[in-house]
Formats: C-alpha cells, sequence, structure tokens
C-alpha cells in the first residue's frame, strides 16, 4: 500500500507562512526610502560643488552615491515577495557589505565630531551653504549649514546595511523553510507516482495470468482418464 502522508505533511509546510512575505515588503520599501534618501541628499551636494570649478567631489560620497542607487534599483526589483526572489540573498548580504563601507567611509571623515570637524566646516558645509561667494575656505562662518543633511546622511546609511542584513537573513529562511520544502515536495510526488503506477501494473498483471504465471487463455483443462463400462462376464 502507497504512503500518502509524508506528502500531505510536505505539502502543509510549503504552502504556510506569509509573515516573511509582508515583513520583505516593508524591508524592501524601507531600504528603497533609504537608498532614495542617501542618493537625493548626496546628489544635491555635488549639484552644489560642481558649480565650483576649482572644487573636487570626495571619492567617498561618489561611492556612497553609487550604493544607493544600487539598492534603489535592487529593491525595486525584488519587492514583490515572490519566492523565487528569495534566492537573492546574496545579494543582500553584498549590499549589506556596501553599505557598510560607505557607512564607514563618510562617518570616518568627520568621527565624532560631526557638524564640529575640520571636513565639515570645509568642505560639507562650505559647498552646501554656497559660502564660496562670501569667500575663501575657512574665513567664512558655515553656521550650521548642511549640519542635518549631513546626519541624515549618516544615519540612513546605517539603517541601510542594517535592513540589507535582515533581508538577506530573511532570504536564508525563506530558502531554507519553504523553498527547499517545495522541491523536497515535488521529489515526494515523482516518487509518489512511480510507485503508484508500479502498483497498478502489478495488478494488471496479476489478473492477466494464472495460478502457474500462464495466460488463463493459453490454457488448457486437464485431460479425464476414459471410463471403461463394466460388462458382465459369464463364469
Amino acid at each position: 500500500m502507497v504512503q500518502s502522508a509524508p506528502i500531505a505533511s510536505t505539502v502543509t509546510m510549503s504552502n504556510t507562512g506569509t509573515a516573511h512575505k509582508v515583513v520583505s515588503v516593508l524591508l524592501r520599501l524601507t531600504e528603497l526610502a533609504c537608498g532614495a534618501i542617501v542618493l537625493g541628499l548626496l546628489g544635491n551636494f555635488v549639484h552644489q560643488i560642481k558649480k565650483v570649478d576649482e572644487a573636487s567631489t570626495d571619492g567617498r560620497i561618489i561611492y556612497s552615491m553609487v550604493v544607493a542607487g544600487i539598492a534603489i534599483v535592487y529593491s525595486i526589483l525584488v519587492c514583490v515577495p515572490v519566492k523565487k526572489l528569495f534566492l537573492g540573498f546574496p545579494v543582500d548580504f553584498l549590499l549589506f557589505i556596501m553599505w557598510l563601507v560607505a557607512y564607514c567611509l563618510l562617518q570616518n571623515r568627520t568621527a565624532g565630531s560631526t557638524c564640529s570637524s575640520e571636513w565639515y566646516y570645509d568642505y560639507w558645509g562650505y559647498y552646501w551653504g554656497s559660502y564660496w561667494e562670501d569667500g575663501p575656505v575657512g574665513r567664512v562662518t558655515v553656521n550650521g549649514a548642511g549640519c542635518a543633511q549631513w546626519r541624515t546622511v549618516l544615519a540612513f546609511s546605517f539603517i541601510g546595511w542594517f535592513l540589507h542584513l535582515i533581508s538577506g537573513i530573511l532570504g536564508v529562511y525563506v530558502f531554507l523553510t519553504y523553498i527547499r520544502a517545495d522541491k523536497a515536495e515535488g521529489n515526494a510526488k515523482r516518487h509518489h507516482e512511480k510507485l503508484h503506477k508500479r502498483h497498478r501494473s502489478d495488478d494488471t498483471g496479476y489478473s492477466q495470468q494464472g495460478i502457474n504465471g500462464q495466460n488463463p487463455a493459453e490454457m488448457t483443462p486437464p485431460v479425464m482418464p476414459a471410463t471403461v463400462p463394466a460388462t458382465a462376464t459369464a463364469v
């Protein structure tokens, strides 16, 4: 008799679970927002600095803009919670590393001083507030220009790498719990079908063969010995 209980339990396991889909959508939307905010603020700064011919854009800012742009595109592509898209968790771990590097590079520019560091006064705040029109670097007061924006860039860069780390862990969980379960379910179904076909072929064979393995149509009835009628003998 073919056992079908394991298949039923596998189906139950693979079809349950909607919480991870909701969490995935929320993560992707938040990652999209982080990338858009960082890219928008840094893009505005680059736009400001391009107005000055002798000024150059910090390479760390360019790198962070590239990371933010990649994160935006990727978050849009995998926003739909389809099981196969969860297989992209290696990309999430890669973006986690890229965001972490970007955050460390930006944070290292101002260290713990943030809006009181020399880099902020002579570069970020100076060009953000367009103070080149008032005087050369180091001779004007920036008055906290762009401080809130710089803090926002640091904050959302931090949130970005953290969210992609969570997305990568979630992708591994979905792969181990649901995607691999679906594969096991498919293998179990194929095995079940093979057993069922073999069982049917065996039943058909038994119905067409006789006791000695012969076809009933080919079997000949047994020959009974002829009986000789008794005759009376004279004494």
